[in-house]
Protein backbone atom coordinates (compact mmCIF):
# COMPACT_ATOMS: atom_id res chain seq x y z
CA UNK A 1 0.00 0.00 0.00
CA UNK A 2 1.15 3.71 -0.38
CA UNK A 3 0.14 7.17 -1.40
CA UNK A 4 0.88 8.02 -5.30
CA UNK A 5 0.70 11.97 -4.65
CA UNK A 6 -0.03 14.09 -1.81
CA UNK A 7 -1.00 17.78 -2.04
CA UNK A 8 -1.99 20.66 0.16
CA UNK A 9 -5.13 22.31 -0.20
CA UNK A 10 -6.29 25.85 1.13
CA UNK A 11 -9.65 26.13 1.90
CA UNK A 12 -11.37 28.89 2.54
CA UNK A 13 -11.80 29.93 6.39
CA UNK A 14 -9.84 27.68 7.67
CA UNK A 15 -6.44 28.21 9.32
CA UNK A 16 -4.96 24.17 8.40
CA UNK A 17 -4.67 22.90 4.85
CA UNK A 18 -6.56 20.13 3.52
CA UNK A 19 -4.91 16.96 2.08
CA UNK A 20 -5.63 15.41 -1.23
CA UNK A 21 -4.20 11.97 -1.71
CA UNK A 22 -4.55 9.36 -4.22
CA UNK A 23 -3.78 5.59 -2.77
CA UNK A 24 -2.14 3.16 -5.21
CA UNK A 25 -5.47 1.60 -5.99
CA UNK A 26 -6.66 4.94 -7.85
CA UNK A 27 -9.13 6.16 -4.99
CA UNK A 28 -9.11 9.89 -3.75
CA UNK A 29 -8.54 10.99 -0.16
CA UNK A 30 -9.43 14.00 1.42
CA UNK A 31 -8.91 14.91 4.65
CA UNK A 32 -10.02 17.93 6.51
CA UNK A 33 -8.54 18.78 9.86
CA UNK A 34 -11.16 20.49 11.54
CA UNK A 35 -10.67 20.68 15.49
CA UNK A 36 -13.59 19.00 17.60
CA UNK A 37 -14.95 15.90 18.51
CA UNK A 38 -17.34 15.33 15.65
CA UNK A 39 -16.23 13.48 12.21
CA UNK A 40 -17.55 13.69 9.02
CA UNK A 41 -17.08 10.41 6.62
CA UNK A 42 -18.06 10.58 3.12
CA UNK A 43 -17.74 8.55 0.04
CA UNK A 44 -18.63 9.90 -3.58
CA UNK A 45 -18.90 7.67 -6.61
CA UNK A 46 -18.98 9.22 -9.67
CA UNK A 47 -22.26 8.22 -11.14
CA UNK A 48 -25.84 8.70 -11.13
CA UNK A 49 -28.21 9.24 -13.79
CA UNK A 50 -26.08 10.48 -16.85
CA UNK A 51 -24.50 6.68 -16.63
CA UNK A 52 -27.68 4.59 -17.18
CA UNK A 53 -30.01 3.94 -20.01
CA UNK A 54 -33.24 3.57 -20.74
CA UNK A 55 -32.96 -0.02 -20.33
CA UNK A 56 -31.40 0.35 -16.47
CA UNK A 57 -32.88 3.93 -15.92
CA UNK A 58 -33.41 4.34 -12.20
CA UNK A 59 -30.37 1.65 -11.17
CA UNK A 60 -28.12 3.99 -9.79
CA UNK A 61 -31.21 5.30 -6.66
CA UNK A 62 -31.85 1.53 -6.46
CA UNK A 63 -28.80 0.34 -6.03
CA UNK A 64 -28.25 2.95 -3.43
CA UNK A 65 -31.05 1.31 -1.35
CA UNK A 66 -29.67 -2.04 -2.05
CA UNK A 67 -25.79 -1.14 -0.52
CA UNK A 68 -27.84 -0.84 3.35
CA UNK A 69 -29.18 -4.52 2.54
CA UNK A 70 -25.88 -6.37 3.99
CA UNK A 71 -22.28 -7.55 2.87
CA UNK A 72 -20.45 -10.62 3.39
CA UNK A 73 -19.87 -9.88 6.79
CA UNK A 74 -23.02 -8.10 8.10
CA UNK A 75 -26.48 -8.82 8.07
CA UNK A 76 -29.05 -6.85 6.36
CA UNK A 77 -29.85 -4.21 8.96
CA UNK A 78 -26.82 -4.58 11.21
CA UNK A 79 -24.86 -1.27 9.44
CA UNK A 80 -27.60 1.14 10.78
CA UNK A 81 -27.68 -0.63 13.66
CA UNK A 82 -24.01 -0.52 14.78
CA UNK A 83 -23.87 3.05 13.55
CA UNK A 84 -27.00 4.53 15.40
CA UNK A 85 -25.75 2.87 18.38
CA UNK A 86 -22.85 5.10 18.62
CA UNK A 87 -24.51 8.24 17.45
CA UNK A 88 -24.13 8.20 14.62
CA UNK A 89 -26.34 9.55 11.08
CA UNK A 90 -26.17 7.90 7.91
CA UNK A 91 -27.59 9.10 4.99
CA UNK A 92 -27.06 8.67 1.26
CA UNK A 93 -28.43 10.56 -1.70
CA UNK A 94 -28.19 10.06 -6.09
CA UNK A 95 -27.83 12.44 -8.68
CA UNK A 96 -28.12 12.59 -11.80
CA UNK A 97 -23.41 12.73 -11.75
CA UNK A 98 -22.89 11.12 -8.19
CA UNK A 99 -24.17 8.96 -5.26
CA UNK A 100 -23.00 9.55 -2.27
CA UNK A 101 -23.38 7.81 1.01
CA UNK A 102 -22.22 9.43 4.50
CA UNK A 103 -22.04 9.49 7.98
CA UNK A 104 -21.15 11.73 10.75
CA UNK A 105 -21.17 10.27 14.17
CA UNK A 106 -18.50 11.47 17.42
CA UNK A 107 -15.38 10.87 17.36
CA UNK A 108 -14.86 8.40 20.13
CA UNK A 109 -12.30 8.09 22.78
CA UNK A 110 -9.03 7.93 20.30
CA UNK A 111 -11.05 7.58 17.06
CA UNK A 112 -12.40 4.54 18.58
CA UNK A 113 -16.03 5.23 16.93
CA UNK A 114 -14.52 6.61 13.59
CA UNK A 115 -12.57 3.03 13.37
CA UNK A 116 -15.86 1.42 13.60
CA UNK A 117 -17.85 3.56 10.87
CA UNK A 118 -14.45 3.24 8.59
CA UNK A 119 -14.57 -0.23 8.63
CA UNK A 120 -18.16 -0.51 8.14
CA UNK A 121 -18.52 1.91 5.40
CA UNK A 122 -15.46 0.35 3.47
CA UNK A 123 -17.34 -3.21 3.70
CA UNK A 124 -20.67 -1.73 2.55
CA UNK A 125 -18.81 0.43 -0.30
CA UNK A 126 -16.61 -2.87 -1.58
CA UNK A 127 -18.36 -5.55 -0.41
CA UNK A 128 -22.54 -5.00 -0.88
CA UNK A 129 -24.02 -8.27 -1.39
CA UNK A 130 -27.35 -6.86 -3.08
CA UNK A 131 -29.41 -10.18 -2.19
CA UNK A 132 -31.94 -10.79 -4.45
CA UNK A 133 -34.36 -11.69 -1.44
CA UNK A 134 -33.97 -7.93 -0.64
CA UNK A 135 -34.55 -6.70 -4.35
CA UNK A 136 -37.22 -9.10 -4.59
CA UNK A 137 -38.12 -11.05 -7.78
CA UNK A 138 -39.60 -8.89 -10.86
CA UNK A 139 -43.10 -8.69 -11.52
CA UNK A 140 -46.00 -6.79 -13.68
CA UNK A 141 -45.91 -2.74 -11.35
CA UNK A 142 -49.83 -2.70 -12.88
CA UNK A 143 -50.61 -6.02 -11.08
CA UNK A 144 -52.31 -5.41 -7.57
CA UNK A 145 -51.67 -9.15 -6.65
CA UNK A 146 -48.32 -9.10 -6.84
CA UNK A 147 -47.37 -9.59 -2.97
CA UNK A 148 -43.37 -10.34 -3.14
CA UNK A 149 -42.40 -6.80 -4.14
CA UNK A 150 -39.25 -6.15 -1.27
CA UNK A 151 -37.05 -3.32 -2.16
CA UNK A 152 -38.49 -2.75 -6.00
CA UNK A 153 -41.96 -2.03 -4.27
CA UNK A 154 -40.30 0.86 -1.90
CA UNK A 155 -38.59 2.76 -4.81
CA UNK A 156 -41.71 2.64 -6.88
CA UNK A 157 -43.69 4.09 -4.00
CA UNK A 158 -41.03 6.79 -4.00
CA UNK A 159 -42.05 6.99 -8.25
CA UNK A 160 -45.71 6.97 -7.30
CA UNK A 161 -45.39 10.33 -4.84
CA UNK A 162 -42.83 12.32 -7.08
CA UNK A 163 -45.85 11.52 -9.86
CA UNK A 164 -48.80 12.56 -7.20
CA UNK A 165 -46.96 15.93 -6.90
CA UNK A 166 -47.92 18.50 -9.30
CA UNK A 167 -44.40 20.55 -8.94
CA UNK A 168 -42.13 17.72 -9.53
CA UNK A 169 -44.43 16.47 -12.84
CA UNK A 170 -43.86 19.80 -14.20
CA UNK A 171 -40.41 19.73 -13.47
CA UNK A 172 -39.82 16.56 -14.84
CA UNK A 173 -41.60 17.50 -18.25
CA UNK A 174 -39.68 21.21 -18.26
CA UNK A 175 -36.31 18.66 -17.63
CA UNK A 176 -37.36 16.84 -20.87
CA UNK A 177 -37.56 20.09 -22.93
CA UNK A 178 -34.32 21.86 -21.59
CA UNK A 179 -32.47 18.10 -22.37
CA UNK A 180 -33.78 16.34 -25.49
CA UNK A 181 -30.91 14.72 -26.30
CA UNK A 182 -28.70 14.27 -23.31
CA UNK A 183 -29.01 11.90 -20.51
CA UNK A 184 -30.15 14.68 -18.05
CA UNK A 185 -33.65 13.87 -19.62
CA UNK A 186 -34.29 10.71 -17.79
CA UNK A 187 -35.66 10.80 -14.10
CA UNK A 188 -33.25 10.26 -11.36
CA UNK A 189 -35.86 7.50 -10.01
CA UNK A 190 -36.20 5.80 -13.03
CA UNK A 191 -39.68 4.21 -14.58
CA UNK A 192 -41.73 2.07 -12.43
CA UNK A 193 -41.61 -0.26 -15.44
CA UNK A 194 -37.61 -0.48 -15.11
CA UNK A 195 -37.83 -0.72 -10.84
CA UNK A 196 -40.05 -3.63 -11.21
CA UNK A 197 -38.03 -5.75 -13.65
CA UNK A 198 -34.82 -4.94 -13.85
CA UNK A 199 -32.44 -8.24 -13.70
CA UNK A 200 -30.69 -9.34 -10.64
CA UNK A 201 -27.77 -9.32 -12.29
CA UNK A 202 -28.06 -6.42 -14.17
CA UNK A 203 -27.74 -4.37 -11.10
CA UNK A 204 -24.56 -6.22 -9.98
CA UNK A 205 -22.66 -5.31 -13.12
CA UNK A 206 -23.66 -1.40 -12.94
CA UNK A 207 -21.94 -2.16 -9.39
CA UNK A 208 -18.95 -3.87 -10.38
CA UNK A 209 -18.56 -1.38 -13.42
CA UNK A 210 -18.88 1.63 -11.60
CA UNK A 211 -18.02 1.23 -8.00
CA UNK A 212 -14.22 1.55 -8.93
CA UNK A 213 -11.61 2.79 -6.65
CA UNK A 214 -10.57 5.14 -9.41
CA UNK A 215 -14.45 6.23 -9.52
CA UNK A 216 -14.82 6.90 -5.61
CA UNK A 217 -13.36 10.32 -3.73
CA UNK A 218 -13.43 9.35 0.30
CA UNK A 219 -13.51 12.86 2.05
CA UNK A 220 -13.13 12.83 6.17
CA UNK A 221 -13.49 15.84 8.12
CA UNK A 222 -12.51 15.62 11.96
CA UNK A 223 -9.85 16.33 14.32
CA UNK A 224 -7.44 13.39 12.43
CA UNK A 225 -4.00 12.61 11.67
CA UNK A 226 -3.38 13.12 7.98
CA UNK A 227 -1.44 10.51 6.70
CA UNK A 228 -2.32 7.94 9.26
CA UNK A 229 -5.97 8.56 7.97
CA UNK A 230 -5.10 7.86 4.31
CA UNK A 231 -3.31 4.58 5.24
CA UNK A 232 -6.40 3.61 7.20
CA UNK A 233 -9.04 4.52 4.44
CA UNK A 234 -6.54 2.57 1.68
CA UNK A 235 -6.32 -0.52 4.14
CA UNK A 236 -10.17 -0.55 4.75
CA UNK A 237 -10.79 -0.20 1.25
CA UNK A 238 -9.09 -3.21 0.01
CA UNK A 239 -10.35 -3.47 -3.57
CA UNK A 240 -10.06 -7.41 -5.06
CA UNK A 241 -11.53 -7.26 -8.73
CA UNK A 242 -10.31 -3.60 -10.11
CA UNK A 243 -11.83 -2.43 -13.39
CA UNK A 244 -10.68 0.35 -15.52
CA UNK A 245 -12.93 3.52 -15.57
CA UNK A 246 -13.94 5.09 -18.60
CA UNK A 247 -16.94 7.88 -18.76
CA UNK A 248 -19.07 8.45 -21.34
CA UNK A 249 -18.55 11.68 -22.68
CA UNK A 250 -21.95 13.38 -23.72
CA UNK A 251 -21.95 17.05 -26.06
CA UNK A 252 -23.61 19.37 -23.71
CA UNK A 253 -26.89 21.11 -24.26
CA UNK A 254 -27.32 24.09 -26.50
CA UNK A 255 -30.03 26.45 -25.96
CA UNK A 256 -33.24 26.11 -28.06
CA UNK A 257 -33.24 27.83 -31.58
CA UNK A 258 -36.96 29.01 -30.39
CA UNK A 259 -38.91 28.57 -27.48
CA UNK A 260 -40.03 25.37 -26.30
CA UNK A 261 -43.84 25.78 -24.65
CA UNK A 262 -45.75 22.90 -23.10
CA UNK A 263 -48.69 23.54 -20.94
CA UNK A 264 -50.09 20.71 -19.11
CA UNK A 265 -53.64 19.95 -17.14
CA UNK A 266 -54.03 18.71 -13.96
CA UNK A 267 -56.33 18.19 -10.67
CA UNK A 268 -55.24 21.64 -9.48
CA UNK A 269 -55.77 24.22 -6.76
CA UNK A 270 -53.42 26.44 -8.09
CA UNK A 271 -51.34 26.86 -11.17
CA UNK A 272 -47.52 26.79 -11.79
CA UNK A 273 -45.42 28.50 -14.45
CA UNK A 274 -42.04 27.54 -15.02
CA UNK A 275 -39.45 28.87 -17.12
CA UNK A 276 -36.08 27.22 -18.00
CA UNK A 277 -32.92 27.93 -19.73
CA UNK A 278 -29.89 25.91 -20.32
CA UNK A 279 -26.36 27.56 -19.04
CA UNK A 280 -22.70 26.16 -19.43
CA UNK A 281 -21.49 22.92 -17.95
CA UNK A 282 -19.50 23.45 -14.34
CA UNK A 283 -16.32 23.56 -15.52
CA UNK A 284 -17.04 27.31 -17.03
CA UNK A 285 -16.68 28.50 -13.20
CA UNK A 286 -16.63 32.04 -14.08
CA UNK A 287 -19.83 31.33 -15.96
CA UNK A 288 -21.61 29.49 -13.40
CA UNK A 289 -20.64 31.49 -10.79
CA UNK A 290 -22.42 34.25 -12.68
CA UNK A 291 -25.62 32.42 -13.24
CA UNK A 292 -25.70 32.20 -9.29
CA UNK A 293 -25.42 35.40 -9.03
CA UNK A 294 -28.15 36.32 -11.57
CA UNK A 295 -30.74 33.67 -9.27
CA UNK A 296 -29.90 35.27 -6.84
CA UNK A 297 -30.77 38.83 -8.37
CA UNK A 298 -33.52 37.83 -9.98
CA UNK A 299 -35.45 35.53 -7.64
CA UNK A 300 -33.91 34.31 -4.55
CA UNK A 301 -35.08 35.72 -1.48
CA UNK A 302 -37.86 38.49 -0.59
CA UNK A 303 -35.60 41.41 -1.86
CA UNK A 304 -35.02 39.82 -5.54
CA UNK A 305 -36.73 41.65 -8.18
CA UNK A 306 -39.27 38.83 -9.29
CA UNK A 307 -40.26 38.55 -5.81
CA UNK A 308 -40.75 42.42 -5.37
CA UNK A 309 -41.83 43.45 -8.46
CA UNK A 310 -44.44 40.19 -9.11
CA UNK A 311 -45.77 39.16 -5.61
CA UNK A 312 -45.28 42.58 -3.52
CA UNK A 313 -45.86 45.47 -5.97
CA UNK A 314 -47.82 44.39 -8.65
CA UNK A 315 -51.37 45.39 -8.42
CA UNK A 316 -54.22 42.67 -8.52
CA UNK A 317 -51.00 40.08 -8.95
CA UNK A 318 -51.89 36.45 -9.72
CA UNK A 319 -48.88 35.34 -8.39
CA UNK A 320 -48.46 33.72 -4.47
CA UNK A 321 -45.49 33.03 -4.87
CA UNK A 322 -42.45 33.62 -7.32
CA UNK A 323 -38.65 32.36 -7.55
CA UNK A 324 -35.60 31.40 -9.30
CA UNK A 325 -33.04 28.83 -9.04
CA UNK A 326 -29.35 27.21 -10.70
CA UNK A 327 -28.42 23.98 -10.68
CA UNK A 328 -25.35 22.98 -12.02
CA UNK A 329 -24.71 19.68 -13.58
CA UNK A 330 -21.14 18.34 -14.75
CA UNK A 331 -22.08 18.59 -18.26
CA UNK A 332 -25.02 21.48 -18.09
CA UNK A 333 -26.47 23.87 -15.86
CA UNK A 334 -29.90 25.39 -16.08
CA UNK A 335 -31.40 27.91 -14.24
CA UNK A 336 -35.23 27.90 -13.43
CA UNK A 337 -37.88 30.63 -12.85
CA UNK A 338 -40.75 29.61 -11.39
CA UNK A 339 -44.53 30.81 -10.36
CA UNK A 340 -47.00 29.85 -8.29
CA UNK A 341 -50.64 31.23 -9.12
CA UNK A 342 -54.13 31.80 -9.26
CA UNK A 343 -55.78 28.72 -10.96
CA UNK A 344 -56.55 31.17 -13.93
CA UNK A 345 -53.87 32.97 -14.17
CA UNK A 346 -51.56 30.80 -16.09
CA UNK A 347 -50.74 32.47 -19.32
CA UNK A 348 -50.86 35.88 -17.79
CA UNK A 349 -48.36 34.48 -15.38
CA UNK A 350 -46.15 33.30 -17.76
CA UNK A 351 -46.50 36.73 -19.73
CA UNK A 352 -45.46 38.32 -16.85
CA UNK A 353 -42.67 36.12 -15.50
CA UNK A 354 -40.38 36.05 -19.26
CA UNK A 355 -40.87 40.04 -18.85
CA UNK A 356 -39.40 40.10 -15.82
CA UNK A 357 -36.60 37.99 -16.90
CA UNK A 358 -36.57 39.95 -20.21
CA UNK A 359 -35.85 43.01 -17.91
CA UNK A 360 -32.62 41.70 -16.75
CA UNK A 361 -31.24 42.05 -21.09
CA UNK A 362 -31.81 46.13 -20.74
CA UNK A 363 -31.83 46.78 -17.04
CA UNK A 364 -28.48 44.69 -15.73
CA UNK A 365 -28.06 44.58 -12.12
CA UNK A 366 -27.46 47.46 -9.97
CA UNK A 367 -24.17 48.59 -7.91
CA UNK A 368 -26.62 47.62 -4.45
CA UNK A 369 -27.92 44.21 -6.50
CA UNK A 370 -24.18 43.07 -7.07
CA UNK A 371 -23.14 44.08 -3.43
CA UNK A 372 -25.87 42.52 -2.08
CA UNK A 373 -25.60 39.26 -4.06
CA UNK A 374 -21.52 39.08 -3.05
CA UNK A 375 -22.08 39.60 0.47
CA UNK A 376 -25.32 36.49 0.67
CA UNK A 377 -23.16 34.47 -1.39
CA UNK A 378 -19.97 34.42 0.59
CA UNK A 379 -22.58 34.32 4.19
CA UNK A 380 -23.91 31.13 2.52
CA UNK A 381 -20.05 29.88 1.56
CA UNK A 382 -19.27 30.60 5.36
CA UNK A 383 -21.87 28.56 7.08
CA UNK A 384 -21.08 25.56 5.10
CA UNK A 385 -17.59 25.62 6.22
CA UNK A 386 -18.67 25.79 10.15
CA UNK A 387 -19.69 21.97 10.20
CA UNK A 388 -17.73 18.93 8.86
CA UNK A 389 -20.57 17.57 7.09
CA UNK A 390 -20.99 21.02 5.02
CA UNK A 391 -17.26 21.22 4.43
CA UNK A 392 -17.41 17.51 3.09
CA UNK A 393 -20.60 17.82 0.96
CA UNK A 394 -18.54 21.14 -0.95
CA UNK A 395 -15.75 18.69 -1.75
CA UNK A 396 -17.93 15.89 -2.82
CA UNK A 397 -19.94 18.24 -4.90
CA UNK A 398 -16.97 19.43 -6.65
CA UNK A 399 -15.02 15.99 -6.99
CA UNK A 400 -18.04 14.26 -8.62
CA UNK A 401 -17.99 17.14 -10.99
CA UNK A 402 -14.85 18.33 -11.86
CA UNK A 403 -12.68 15.73 -10.49
CA UNK A 404 -10.77 18.47 -8.33
CA UNK A 405 -12.05 20.13 -5.58
CA UNK A 406 -11.90 23.32 -7.84
CA UNK A 407 -15.40 24.84 -7.59
CA UNK A 408 -15.19 25.15 -4.02
CA UNK A 409 -11.40 26.34 -3.46
CA UNK A 410 -11.84 28.87 -6.37
CA UNK A 411 -15.74 29.84 -5.68
CA UNK A 412 -14.73 33.05 -3.79
CA UNK A 413 -12.23 34.63 -5.57
CA UNK A 414 -14.04 34.31 -8.61
CA UNK A 415 -16.57 35.62 -7.13
CA UNK A 416 -15.38 38.80 -6.22
CA UNK A 417 -13.76 39.28 -9.44
CA UNK A 418 -16.98 39.38 -11.25
CA UNK A 419 -18.50 42.83 -12.39
CA UNK A 420 -22.09 44.17 -13.38
CA UNK A 421 -20.85 43.67 -16.90
CA UNK A 422 -20.05 40.98 -16.81
CA UNK A 423 -23.30 39.49 -15.47
CA UNK A 424 -24.89 41.82 -18.34
CA UNK A 425 -23.08 39.69 -20.37
CA UNK A 426 -24.18 36.55 -18.73
CA UNK A 427 -27.79 37.37 -18.62
CA UNK A 428 -27.70 38.06 -22.24
CA UNK A 429 -25.73 35.02 -23.41
CA UNK A 430 -27.72 32.20 -21.01
CA UNK A 431 -31.34 34.18 -20.38
CA UNK A 432 -32.66 34.81 -24.04
CA UNK A 433 -36.46 35.16 -23.52
CA UNK A 434 -36.43 33.65 -27.51
CA UNK A 435 -34.87 30.25 -26.60
CA UNK A 436 -36.38 29.37 -23.41
CA UNK A 437 -38.42 26.05 -22.64
CA UNK A 438 -41.54 26.71 -20.44
CA UNK A 439 -44.01 24.65 -18.74
CA UNK A 440 -47.23 25.66 -17.28
CA UNK A 441 -49.68 23.45 -14.99
CA UNK A 442 -52.99 24.55 -14.53
CA UNK A 443 -56.01 22.71 -13.26
CA UNK A 444 -58.44 20.74 -15.39
CA UNK A 445 -61.25 22.41 -16.86
CA UNK A 446 -65.08 20.81 -15.56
Amino acid sequence: MSIERLEQVQLPYLSRSAWWATVSSGQQVFIIEKPGEVVHLHTVVRTGAVNETDENTGVSHFLEHLMFKGTERFPAGAFDRALEGIGGRVNAATSNDWTQYFITLPKGYEGEYYRIALDLHADMMLHAALPPEEIGPPFDPDNPQVTEKRERMVVLEEINMSRDNPWRRAVRQLNTLLFPTHPYRREVLGTREVIASIPVEAIHEYYRTWYQPANMVTVLCGDLPVEETIREVEREFHFHEVREIVHPVFTPEAPPEAPRIERLTMPLNVAYVLLGFIGPPSAELRTTIGLDMLSIILGEGLSSRMHQQLVEQLPDTPFFDAGSTHWTYRDNSNMLAYGVVRPDAAEQAFDLLRTEVQRLQHEPPTADELEKTVTRLEAQFAAQAETAAGLAFAIADSMARLNTPSNYTEYLPILHSITRDALAEYARRYLDVEHLCAVTAAPERG
